[in-house]
């Protein structure tokens, strides 16, 4: 029995951004169609971070598959990725494993074409201003999948750290992180490393927050009338990195109900202290890919997508990669 393995570089070489983007809508679309199971996933806490373990089955595409992910926080003054793990592909019908992938890089590649999807749903169509909170892996990656998926005139990054911040716009500003994510043949967008959150946000058409902050990142007044915003770092009940004024203007969408009123502190948190109801969540992503819900902001001033993750997104992208990977000779195959 072989097993085919998946690296970063393999994954970089096979998932092209409107691919990633596919590979989302579907894992959307199944999760609120009633087509996917995907139970809550498991957490271990030990000394130094937390292990999530996350499986999940696409009923409509027979996918089938589980993460096992870490995250650690003070990896990153070690130099090395706060969140790492693998996806382990199974065949549907047998069982028998398919694929181990590179869960760190899938993670940062899914997460941010979930959030690329939620802003061609949401966002004004004409949003070319592009505000980042989080200069690591996921900041990063959602930089290059947005640049390449929607004209961006400027982008702006913010970190806790504003030498890294520096760094990345300067990385970003030299070379494109990666040729098949480039921004051509449009004119390179502005890229610049701003250490005010106020000034980063204002005038933002779309914002994304990929922080491990347990508080919020920027005030929810300064946004702009048709703002959208990504969040996606925040995954405890007790942390949050949108604040409630953002929660309250808002079109709230979000990965999937009952996962983020168990994970998600933006909305836990205000929940608990009776400030809002469960009624705050508009609707999924996913029946919006369905024609279940209406795109855009209705008669909201901004629009919050809030993403916890889910299993469904990695098993989607992970098939995505495997069936390319298997049609261009891509990976390493082992025995087992």
């Amino acid at each position: 029995m072989e097993l085919r393995i998946l690296g970063a570089r393999d994954l970089d070489h096979v998932l092209a951004p409107r691919v990633a983007l596919a590979a989302m809508r579907r894992a959307f679309g199944q999760l609120s169609g009633g087509r996917a199971t995907v139970p809550l996933r498991g957490v271990l806490e030990s000394a130094r971070g937390t292990t999530l373990l996350m499986p999940a089955f696409l009923g409509g595409s027979a996918e089938l598959g589980a993460k096992i992910v870490s995250i650690f926080p003070r990896n990153a003054g070690r130099g090395e990725p706060v969140v790492q793990g693998a996806v382990l592909l199974l065949d549907a019908d047998t069982g028998r494993p398919r694929a181990l992938v590179d869960g760190t890089r899938l993670t940062a590649i899914r997460t941010a074409a979930g959030s690329a999807l939620a802003t061609e749903l949401l966002a004004d169509p004409a949003a070319d201003v592009l505000a980042v909170f989080g200069s690591g892996t996921q900041g990063r990656a959602h930089i290059e999948l947005l640049a390449a998926t929607r004209p961006l005139r400027e982008i702006r990054i913010v970190s806790r750290s504003h030498a890294s911040a520096r760094r990345l716009a300067e990385e970003l500003r030299d070379t494109p992180a990666r040729s098949a994510w480039t921004w051509e043949p449009r004119s390179p967008p502005r890229i610049v490393a701003s250490a005010d959150p106020a000034e980063a946000v204002r005038g933002a058409g779309v914002v994304v927050t990929a922080t491990n902050s347990r508080e919020p990142v920027f005030d929810g007044s300064d946004l702009a009338v048709g703002a959208h915003v990504n969040a996606v770092g925040s995954y405890r009940p007790d942390t949050r990195e949108v604040d409630e004024t953002t929660i309250r203007r808002a079109r709230v969408v979000v990965d999937q109900r009952e996962a983020a009123l168990a994970e998600a502190g933006e909305l836990i948190i205000p929940l608990r202290a009776g400030r809002v109801t469960t009624d705050i969540i508009e609707a999924e992503l996913g029946e919006i890919v369905n024609g279940d819900a209406p795109r855009g902001r209705g008669g909201y001033e901004i629009t919050l997508f809030k993403s916890v993750g889910n299993a469904a997104q990695d098993v989607a992208m992970a098939s995505e990669a495997l069936s390319a990977a298997e049609r261009e000779g891509v990976g390493t195959l082992v025995d087992l």
